[in-house]
């Protein structure tokens, strides 16, 4: 059985889904990926894992590290 709740480090490439949560390390880096739209009820698709991870949401895409990836929990869309 899988957990319907992953950390998008853990995501596949190319699925959609929404963001649940996030767990930042710290308070400023909550209001920085909230001015780039990374918010609980994103919709968002994983590009790529490597060099970096790529995301988009909405019409913007995005390069954060993997420590970001491991603090934000998202659920398969469909």
């Amino acid at each position: 059985m899988k957990p319907v709740v992953l950390p998008l480090h853990d995501f596949d490439v190319g699925v959609e889904g929404r963001i649940v949560f996030i767990t930042p390390r710290y308070h400023g880096r909550l209001d920085r990926l909230g001015s780039l739209g990374v918010v609980p009820g994103s919709v968002v698709v994983l590009h790529q894992k490597r060099p970096s991870y790529v995301v988009r949401i909405g019409e913007t895409e995005i390069a954060i590290d993997e420590e970001i990836a491991r603090e934000i929990y998202v659920k398969r869309a469909k």
